[in-house]
């Protein structure tokens, strides 16, 4: 187990106490595993499969929080499935975590299925970003993709929202939704519907809800058919702090 930082962390429940645990590549970063159902448990085939991934830094305030999430995403999922369609035959197709690999034996996988990785990235010595892939997969012929994040400051242990971020967060709507356009026009070319581009970055809250916070300043990204079709792949925008200084952004945060 690499890094020293949260070695004595507690698991809170039984659930979190199965965890498996394994070395990280951040410092001072303990990786867990949420897993339902858990290894060793008989599986009747009436239930959702399971896998997150998720890091722990050894402060409790954010330690909590973070598990408090992961474990509300897989509640949420597993409360809203219909789990009497659980192995249709035929109805499971590629699994969401690895869609370009093919499968020898659908037949013996889960209908339902969710997946989660996670990266880190640190602006600053004051504050950590955690952004989240989610894949899920509920009987439909092609599953679904959420990039998902969690910002917080290192030092109140505190998780920030967007309009934690900036004094004056409509202008960092405004900056970042013409910054964005400016920036996948061109990239995405033909490829491009206006339309879809135009909505998935008008300045509104909710087209700009996950941030990575990164040293150079944030990077913007965009979920799957918000901004351009599947196709295109996942669209992220790289925008540095310089550009949204006009938006008062709490210089803290990045060391500044």
């Amino acid at each position: 187990m690499s890094g020293t930082a949260g070695a004595e962390y507690l698991p809170a429940t039984t659930e979190d106490a199965a965890a498996q645990i394994s070395g990280s590549q951040w410092p001072g970063v303990i990786n867990h595993l949420l897993q339902r159902p858990l290894p060793g448990t008989t599986a009747d085939g009436q239930e959702a499969d399971i896998h997150i991934d998720y890091p722990s830094f050894g402060i409790p305030a954010i330690d909590a929080d973070v598990r408090a999430w992961v474990s509300g995403i897989a509640n949420a999922f597993a409360a809203h499935l219909d789990l009497s369609r659980a192995g249709i035959p035929g109805a499971s197709l590629t699994p969401v975590h690895d869609p370009m690999e093919a499968d020898d034996a659908p037949d013996q996988r889960p209908t339902f299925e969710l997946w989660g990785s996670y990266s880190i990235s640190r602006p600053s010595d004051a504050a950590v970003s955690i952004t989240f892939e989610i894949w899920n997969y509920a009987g439909t012929p092609q599953g679904n993709l959420d990039i998902l994040t969690l910002n917080y400051s290192l030092i109140t242990g505190q998780r920030l929202a967007f309009m934690d971020l900036f004094e004056k967060p409509e202008t960092a709507l405004a900056l970042m939704s013409a910054w964005s356009r400016r920036e996948l026009a061109p990239r995405l070319g033909a490829s491009v519907r206006l339309r879809m581009l135009d909505d998935g970055t008008a300045p509104l809250v909710e087209n700009f809800s996950s941030l990575t916070l990164t040293p150079q300043g944030i990077c913007i990204n965009f979920q799957p058919y918000q901004v351009a079709p599947w196709a295109a792949g996942v669209q992220k925008v790289e925008m540095p702090l310089e550009a949204l200084l006009p938006a008062g952004p709490l210089l803290a945060l990045w060391g500044r």
